[in-house]
C-alpha cells in the first residue's frame, strides 16, 4: 500500500494539469458542501447549549379556532402545568424586559428577563460568581436582587470579584447584584444581559389572570417522556379545570384553548429548516456534478495508460492490484481536495457570514467543529472511492494482448467508456437543471414577496424604541405629558415632517393582541369572541407611517382621556363585521360591556402587515388613542425630509431632554426593518443561487470535456471525412450535433426530476406554484444555451482540422 501511494503521488506529479484541475474542482465542491454543512450543523443538529437539552421544550398556549398558534403563557396555566404535569421535571416562567441602567455615563438600555428561579435548574447551569436568587426572593417585595451576565459584568465593573453585593439601578431602582453567569452562558439570546425575579402577585396567580399571556415557559422533560405526552398532560389540565369552573367552558371550546410542548431546538429553528435542507441538497448536487467532472478526467487518463496497465497485467498484476493502484490515485485527488476544501470552507464561511448567515437563528455561533472536520473529510472519502472506481473498473478491463498489439497507433475508447461518459455528462445536465429551476423558482418567490404592499410607506422613516421607568411614570398623566413633550421636541428638529409614538411598531417584532366585543352582536357558543391586534398611537402616526384614511377621520389632540373613548380600525375588521356597511358610529368594548368600557369606532385605515411580508393580513387591528390608553413600553416614528440616519443624534437628545435618564435603543429606519424580515429568506437563496452558478459552470465544463476528447479521438475519422469532400461547416454540425444530443437527453431527464421534487418546495414558496413554468423555462433556456457555447469551441476545433496533418499524424 505504502509503495501504491508512493506510485500515485509520482504519477500526478507528472501530469500537473490534470492534478490542478482535478483538485481545485473537489476542492471547490468539497470546501462548498462543508461550509453549508457547518451552517446546518450549527444551525438545526447541533444541540442547544444546555446539559442534557434534547429534555428541553417551550411549552405555549395555542387557540387553533382563534387562528393563534402560539399565545405565550399566562401565569395561572405556568403554575398548573408545574403542579400537575407528571412529565415535567423542571420548568420555569420568565417575561423579556427592556431596563434602563444608570451608571457614571450616559444612561444605556439593556435587554433582560424576569424569571421565576428554576430557570437556572431548568437550564442545569450554574453562576460562575455568586449564587442564583431563591424562592424567598422571588416574592414581592424581596425581588430587588440582579443576576448579570458575564458580558456585563465584564464591561461594567472590569471582571471584578467585588461587584457581587454591589448595587445597580435599573430604571432608577437599586437592585443588589448576587451572581454572575459563566461567559458561555446565554438565554434566550445573547443580547440578555441580566436576569431579575419574577415575583408573583395574588392577583397574577388568580384565574382573572388567564389570557393574560405576556410570558414564555420552558421545561425539562422527566427521562423517557416526550412532548407529546406533555401536550396531552396540558390538554388534560384544561379539561380538570373545566370541572371546576363552567364558566370557562364556552371560551374553551370556543378557541380551541391548549397547551402545546415542542422541543425547544424545533421551536428555535423551525422557520429556517425546510430552506437549509433544500440548501445542504442543492450544494450536494454541486457537489457530484464536480465529482461527475473529475471521474471523467479519470476516464480519460485511464484511457491514455491503457498500454502502460496492459504491460503491468503482461508481467502479472492482478485486475484488484490494477483497481487498487488507479482507486489510490483517486483517494490522493479526493483527499487534496478535502484537505483544500476545509480552507474553502473557512473562506466561505467569512463570506456568508457577509451574506447574513449571522441573522439566522442560532447563526451567531456559525463555525467549523470536529463534526465539520468529520464530514469534510468522510466527503471526500466516499466521494474518492465512488467515482474513483467507476474509472477504475473500467481500466481494468483492457485485453492486455490487444492494446500491445495497438503500439504505435492511438488508443480508442470502448463503447462502453464512451457511454459511461456520456451518461456522466447527462447526469451533470440534468443535476444543473434540477438546481437552476429550483433556484429561479426561489428567486421569483422572493422577488414576488419584495413587491408586496406592506400597507405604509417605509421610506425615510426612523424609529428607535424606549421603556418608561414603572416607578418614574406610574401615572397616565406622567406617561401622556412624556410623550407630547418628546413629539414637539422631535417636530422641532430641522428636516422632520412628522413625529408619533406607537406601542407596537410593524416589523418591530413585538405584538399586542386580545379579545373583545362588538355591541349588539352576540357570539355564538361554538364560535370564539374576535380576537386582534391592540395599538396605542399619538395623533399624527398615520401620516407620519403613511397609513391611508379610508373612511371617518384620525385622531387629534382633543381625544384626551376626558373626551369620549374612541378607536380607530383598519379595513380587514370592517369588512368582516361590517361588509359594505360604514362602521363609524359603530362601538366595540373589551372586558364588560359596560358603558365606560364601549369606544366608538372614528375611522377606518388601510391594512398594515405587521409580522412580515408573507403575512396575509387574518387578524384585524384596532388602534387607541395614546391619550386615553398611555402604556410604557414605545417606539419614536419620525418621517423626515433629509436622510434618517442623520437625525439620529437629534432624536437621542430630545428624548434625554425629557428625561436625562432614559435612553433609546433599537435604532433603525423603518425600511431596514421591512428588510430585515426577509433575511432569513434572502440569505438562503442567494447562497442557493452562487451554487446553482457553480453547478452550470460544472456541467458546461463536463460537456466540454467529452467533445474535446471526442473530437481527439475523432481526428483520424474527421481528417477522412474532409478528405473526401466534407466542409468545415459540416464537421461542426456533427460535433455539435453529438454535444446537443447529450445537452437534450440531460435536459429531459432534469425536467423530470425538477417535476418529481417539485412538491417538496410548497412551503418555501410564496403565493408561487412550485411547478411554475416561467422559472422552469428559465433554467432550462440558461442551461442550453451556456451548454451550447460549451459545444461550440470543440465544434470549431474539429472544423480547423487539416486532413493531410491528421492523416499524416495517424
Amino acid at each position: 500500500m505504502i509503495a501504491d501511494f508512493r506510485l500515485a503521488l509520482r504519477s500526478l506529479t507528472k501530469s500537473p494539469g490534470f492534478a490542478v484541475v482535478a483538485i481545485a474542482t473537489l476542492a471547490l465542491c468539497i470546501g462548498a458542501n462543508s461550509a453549508i454543512f457547518t451552517v446546518v450543523n450549527s444551525v438545526l443538529l447541533r444541540p442547544l447549549p444546555y446539559p442534557d437539552s434534547e429534555r428541553l421544550v417551550q411549552v405555549y398556549n395555542s387557540y387553533p379556532k382563534s387562528d393563534l398558534e402560539y399565545a405565550g403563557v399566562s401565569i395561572p396555566d405556568y403554575l398548573d402545568r408545574m403542579d400537575r404535569a407528571s412529565s415535567i421535571e423542571d420548568g420555569a416562567i420568565y417575561t423579556w424586559e427592556s431596563l434602563n441602567l444608570a451608571s457614571e455615563q450616559p444612561p444605556t438600555r439593556v435587554l433582560g428577563l424576569r424569571t421565576s428561579p428554576s430557570l437556572f435548574s431548568t437550564l442545569q447551569t450554574a453562576p460562575v460568581r455568586g449564587r442564583a436568587f431563591t424562592a424567598a426572593e422571588a416574592q414581592p417585595g424581596n425581588e430587588h436582587v440582579v443576576m448579570l451576565s458575564h458580558a456585563l459584568w465584564r464591561d461594567n465593573f472590569g471582571s471584578r470579584d467585588d461587584a457581587i453585593g454591589q448595587t445597580l439601578r435599573l430604571d432608577g431602582v437599586p437592585y443588589q447584584i448576587i451572581g454572575v453567569m459563566p461567559e458561555s452562558f446565554s438565554f434566550p439570546a445573547d443580547e440578555v444581559k441580566l436576569w431579575i425575579p419574577f415575583a408573583f402577585t395574588p392577583e397574577q396567580m388568580s384565574m382573572n389572570e388567564r389570557g393574560t399571556e405576556y410570558s414564555e415557559m420552558i421545561a425539562r422533560l422527566k427521562p423517557g417522556t416526550t412532548p407529546a405526552m406533555l401536550t396531552a398532560e396540558c390538554e388534560a389540565i384544561v379539561q380538570q379545570n373545566l370541572l371546576h369552573a363552567e364558566n370557562f367552558r364556552p371560551y374553551v371550546e370556543a378557541t380551541g384553548f391548549t397547551g402545546i410542548a415542542r422541543s425547544m431546538l424545533d421551536q428555535t429553528v423551525k422557520d429556517v429548516r425546510p430552506m437549509l435542507w433544500l440548501l445542504q441538497a442543492g450544494v450536494i448536487a454541486a457537489l457530484l456534478i464536480g465529482c461527475a467532472n473529475v471521474a471523467n478526467l479519470l476516464l480519460t487518463r485511464a484511457l491514455a495508460r491503457q498500454r502502460e496497465l496492459a504491460i503491468r497485467t503482461a508481467l502479472g498484476a492482478s485486475r484488484w492490484s490494477i483497481v487498487r493502484q488507479l482507486l489510490i490515485e483517486s483517494l490522493v485527488l479526493f483527499a487534496i481536495g478535502g484537505g483544500l476544501g476545509l480552507l474553502v470552507a473557512m473562506w466561505s464561511l467569512t463570506g456568508m457570514q457577509w451574506l447574513g448567515v449571522g441573522d439566522l437563528p442560532r447563526g451567531g455561533n456559525v463555525s467549523l467543529d470536529t463534526t465539520a472536520f468529520a464530514f469534510t473529510f468522510i466527503c471526500a472519502g466516499v466521494t474518492g472511492i465512488a467515482f474513483g472506481l467507476i474509472p477504475a473498473l473500467q481500466a481494468s478491463r483492457t485485453d492486455a494482448s490487444e492494446a500491445l498489439k495497438s503500439a504505435g497507433s492511438r488508443v480508442t475508447a470502448g463503447r462502453r467508456q464512451r457511454l459511461l461518459r456520456n451518461s456522466l455528462v447527462v447526469t451533470e445536465i440534468a443535476l444543473s437543471l434540477m438546481l437552476l429551476a429550483t433556484t429561479a423558482l426561489l428567486m421569483r418567490s422572493f422577488h414576488h414577496l419584495q413587491q408586496q404592499p406592506a400597507g405604509f410607506n417605509p421610506e425615510s422613516v426612523m424609529t428607535a424604541r424606549f421603556t418608561l421607568p414603572a416607578e418614574a411614570y406610574t401615572a397616565n398623566s406622567a406617561r401622556v405629558a412624556f410623550a407630547e413633550d418628546v413629539i414637539a421636541r422631535l417636530n422641532a428638529i430641522p428636516g422632520v415632517i412628522e413625529a408619533a409614538v406607537t406601542s407596537n411598531i410593524p416589523f418591530g417584532y413585538n405584538n399586542s393582541q386580545g379579545t373583545y366585543r362588538i355591541e349588539d352582536r352576540e357570539v355564538p357558543e361554538d364560535q370564539p369572541p374576535p380576537h386582534g391586534q391592540i395599538r396605542s398611537i399619538s395623533p399624527g402616526y398615520f401620516a407620519t407611517m403613511g397609513v391611508p384614511l379610508q373612511r371617518g377621520r384620525v385622531f387629534t389632540p382633543a381625544d384626551s382621556i376626558e373626551a369620549e373613548k374612541v378607536v380607530i380600525i383598519d379595513r380587514v375588521l370592517a369588512d368582516r363585521y361590517w361588509p359594505g356597511v360604514d362602521p363609524v358610529g359603530k362601538r366595540l368594548y373589551r372586558g364588560e360591556g359596560e358603558p365606560e368600557n364601549m369606544r366608538t369606532i372614528v375611522g377606518v385605515v388601510a391594512a398594515v402587515k405587521h409580522g412580515g411580508l408573507d403575512d396575509p393580513v387574518r387578524k384585524e387591528t384596532i388602534y387607541y388613542p395614546y391619550n386615553q390608553r398611555p402604556v410604557s413600553g414605545l417606539t419614536l416614528v419620525v418621517r423626515t425630509s433629509v436622510p434618517p440616519e442623520s437625525i439620529t443624534g437629534d432624536m437621542r437628545q430630545a428624548v434625554l431632554a425629557a428625561d436625562p435618564d432614559l435612553p433609546i435603543y433599537d435604532i433603525q429606519t423603518l425600511a431596514s426593518r421591512v428588510t430585515g424580515s426577509l433575511q432569513t429568506r434572502r440569505t438562503p437563496v442567494l447562497l442557493l443561487g452562487l451554487f446553482s452558478g457553480m453547478a452550470l459552470l460544472l456541467a458546461a465544463l463536463g460537456v466540454y470535456g467529452v467533445l474535446a476528447f471526442s473530437v481527439g479521438q475523432r481526428t483520424q475519422e474527421i481528417g477522412i471525412r474532409m478528405a473526401l469532400g466534407a466542409a468545415a461547416k459540416d464537421v461542426l454540425r456533427l460535433i455539435l450535433r453529438q454535444g446537443l444530443k447529450l445537452i437534450g437527453i440531460g435536459v429531459g431527464c432534469g425536467v423530470l426530476g425538477y417535476m418529481a421534487i417539485s412538491r417538496f418546495l410548497r412551503s418555501l414558496v410564496f403565493e408561487i406554484a412550485p411547478l411554475d413554468a416561467v422559472a422552469l423555462v428559465a433554467a432550462t433556456v440558461l442551461l442550453i444555451g451556456i451548454a451550447a457555447l460549451a459545444c461550440l469551441l470543440p465544434a470549431r476545433r474539429a472544423a480547423r482540422v487539416d486532413p493531410m496533418v491528421a492523416l499524416r499524424d495517424e
